[in-house]
């Protein structure tokens, strides 16, 4: 089956898709006292732990290492986006094993199992939004000087669209290669805990070019550093911070890769997916 004729097969199963991303949500908050607070609760925990750690504790760079933004909501917006990532690549992983049962028995695409993830935490990402959006007003309130609020806010739309984009690609990879080889999963993890450090969340890119230039190239070949940047740069000062456009054209090319090559390994995969499960 080509490719187009599988996306057009996905999206002809679109309600069975809303349906499956309604079951997460229903089982995920099923026995829960707090509910949805969970979403904000979790985010917000660790990015203040961050924000104690690298903005108090080992306070180094200066202005450069937030670019001029308060470090708490520089570290929020990027980590939420990072959040969604890690959760989505952790989960989507094991979509297709841990519904192995249903996986096997049924004649949906079985890429809907990975887009289910996608979809669910994506939501919970944007029902997370509301943390950014507090300390934005908090620090508008407190200290208005520091923040810079723009039209450039816009970019967190193509920005949201890309990281969904190369969720959905790498987990397309990811699930048939897990169901597979269990070893995956360790090495996802792993990879996970290098790439947080690897993309500038808990400093900016240009403390990198003051303290390493030469990993500048790198950095810059890595989807989420120009994502992570669309985030930010409606924070920051448009006539002081220029938009990283290198790094977004990178971020667009390679989500959009990622799907390609999502769909065509799951489609060469699935076939044996389904002999081992």
């Amino acid at each position: 089956m080509s490719m187009v004729k599988r996306v057009e097969r996905i999206w002809a199963h679109r309600k069975v898709l809303g349906t499956l991303v309604t079951r997460d949500f229903r089982v995920r908050y099923a026995r829960s006292f707090l509910g949805y607070l969970w979403t904000l609760i979790d985010p917000l925990a660790m990015a203040l732990v961050y924000a104690f750690v690298f903005g108090v504790i080992y306070q180094r760079g200066g202005v450069s290492a937030s670019q001029g933004v308060p470090f708490v909501l520089f570290l929020v917006a990027g980590y939420l986006p990072w959040n969604w990532f890690n959760l989505c690549v952790n989960e989507t992983a094991r979509a297709l094993y841990a519904e192995r049962l249903l996986v096997r028995s049924t004649n949906l695409p079985r890429e809907l199992w990975v887009i289910r993830v996608v979809i669910s935490k994506g939501l919970e990402f944007l029902l997370s939004l509301p943390i950014l959006v507090g300390f934005m007003v908090w620090f508008l309130i407190t200290t208005p000087d520091e923040v810079h609020l723009n039209y450039r806010l816009v970019y967190w739309i193509p920005a949201t669209i890309l990281l969904f984009l190369l969720n959905v690609g790498i987990g397309l990879c990811l699930a048939p290669l897990t169901a597979l080889v269990g070893d995956v999963v360790r090495l996802v993890r792993i990879g996970l805990r290098l790439l947080f450090y690897l993309t500038p969340i808990v400093y900016s890119v240009h403390l990198l070019d003051e303290k390493a230039a030469w990993a500048k190239p790198f950095q810059q070949a890595n989807p989420l550093t120009g994502i992570v940047d669309m985030f930010r740069v409606g924070l920051l000062d448009p006539a002081t911070q220029p938009s990283n456009h290198q790094a977004w054209i990178i971020a667009t090319v390679f989500s959009l890769l990622w799907v390609v090559i999502g769909m065509w390994v799951f489609r060469k995969l699935e076939p044996a997916v389904l002999k081992e499960i």
